[in-house]
């Protein structure tokens, strides 16, 4: 697919203007230098021609820590996956300062074609002399806002002028595996993808939460094809409004996938993972627990394991998986257990003999008695397959204490091997004619 990156400095409007082209919010907006710290992935329509995005971290060749390293970095990737360059700058200031000097260099470097904006022209006396920008070797910059839309057709003019006839290719395949990495920060998760990937595709640092928005790769392992989904960090308790949209957009990604990888440390197991848990059986989630920094453990491994077994007991219908990202240990069983969990949400079980498994199990250990009423089942369907949710129609729903659905679910589980697909009954009494 045509690939166009939006490349600039920290706070010039990347992730606005990449949210409005691709017609939907997918990179974090938010009044911060350097928001986006990832280059972000997103399909978009020029006109009749389907094409897609990268919006990148701001690029900074002053600052000297790591992370902005890194980020300088990601940006490079970025614009060498690229057929075009959306250079951005903030025309507000009226001039040319030497980090756009800096990355028109690089940008010349890479021999890549470039579309040069001027961004905030909304503001009063911005943009004004454009002349200045021609030293940047790029033409005539084109003037916008992406915050008020002004521009905006004149850049799709000619960003459509830019797409050869012969790119036009569709998006990625959508019946592929979407797979959401999931952990509290500093897990591993990123690491774990760039190790998948064999490259750094996500940054990776010491400091916790350095992934603030959902990463998107598609994974090729043996001929198959899985689409990956990087998170940010998710913290537990009262959050600061960057952490709360971060942790929003987390969410997110967990509700559009089919399997989530539930990232553990085995060196720090904690209420927030527990809280994680919470999260993954409110959305129905179902998923496979990866027990990462295997390399790290120092203590008796029954004890670890006893341990997520006790704060992870109601999710024990994930398989599990001990892993070293860092080390690439036993990734390939990762890919495993995700084509055992896919085929088992994907399993067919016909009406009839689920009616009659579900007989059978409530026959061989029924209810108690309600006072001298007797349970009577009306109807049984299968609603969906992930979540497998059972509907069972019944004359009173009191006879279906949670113990007794944890019970019958179970054993749905086990006869129809269904490991790691999230199972739940809806119990619903039969309508009374008055």
């Amino acid at each position: 697919m045509f690939r166009i990156a939006i490349v600039g400095r920290p706070n010039s409007g990347k992730s606005t203007l990449f949210n409005k082209l691709i017609r939907e919010s997918k990179a974090t907006t938010f009044e911060l230098p350097g928001t986006t710290r990832d280059y972000i992935y997103g399909e978009g329509t020029v006109f009749d021609k389907k094409t897609s995005f990268l919006d990148t971290g701001g690029i900074s060749f002053d600052a000297k820590t790591d992370i902005s390293k890194k980020i300088n970095l990601q940006v490079e990737i970025a614009i060498d996956m690229s057929d075009l360059i959306i250079f951005l700058i903030d025309g507000s200031y009226n001039n040319i300062t030497d980090e756009d000097r800096k990355i028109a260099k690089l940008l010349h470097k890479k021999k890549k074609e470039v579309i040069l904006a001027l961004n905030k022209c909304d503001i009063k006396d911005s943009c004004s002399e454009t002349y200045l920008y021609l030293e940047l070797g790029f033409g005539e910059p084109i003037k916008i806002s992406s915050l008020k839309n002004i521009g905006l057709e004149n850049l799709l003019n000619e960003i459509y002028k830019r797409i050869p006839e012969e790119k036009e290719v569709t998006f990625f395949e959508k019946n592929l595996p979407k797979i959401a990495i999931i952990g509290k920060p500093n897990t591993g998760k990123s690491t774990l993808l760039n190790s998948i990937l064999g490259y750094e595709r996500s940054i990776v640092s010491k400091e916790p939460g350095t992934t603030r928005d959902v990463i998107e790769h598609i994974v090729k392992f043996k001929d198959k094809e899985y689409f990956f989904l990087d998170t940010p960090g998710i913290k537990k308790g009262l959050l600061k409004d960057l952490d709360f949209y971060i942790s929003l957009r987390a969410l997110k990604a967990l509700k559009e996938s089919d399997i989530v990888l539930f990232l553990i440390s085995c060196d720090n197991i904690s209420r927030t993972d527990e809280h994680l848990m919470s999260l993954l059986l409110k959305n129905r989630k179902s998923g496979i627990i990866i027990i990462n920094k295997l390399d790290l453990i120092k203590e008796d491994l029954d004890k670890i394991l006893n341990e997520i077994s006790y704060r992870l007991n109601e999710i024990l219908f994930y398989p599990q998986v001990m892993i070293s990202a860092l080390k690439k240990i036993n990734l390939n069983l990762i890919f495993k257990l995700i084509d055992i969990v896919y085929e088992n949400i994907n399993k067919n079980i016909s009406e009839n003999k689920l009616k009659e498994s579900i007989y059978k199990i409530i026959n061989n250990h029924s209810p108690p008695k309600k006072g001298k009423k007797d349970l009577k089942i009306y109807d049984i369907k299968e609603l969906s397959k992930n979540p497998r949710l059972i509907e069972i129609v019944v004359n009173d729903k009191e006879f279906f204490k949670k113990d007794y659905i944890r019970y019958i679910i179970n054993k749905i589980r086990e006869e129809y091997k269904l490991k790691g697909v999230f199972i739940d009954f809806i119990i619903r009494e039969k309508e009374r004619w008055t």
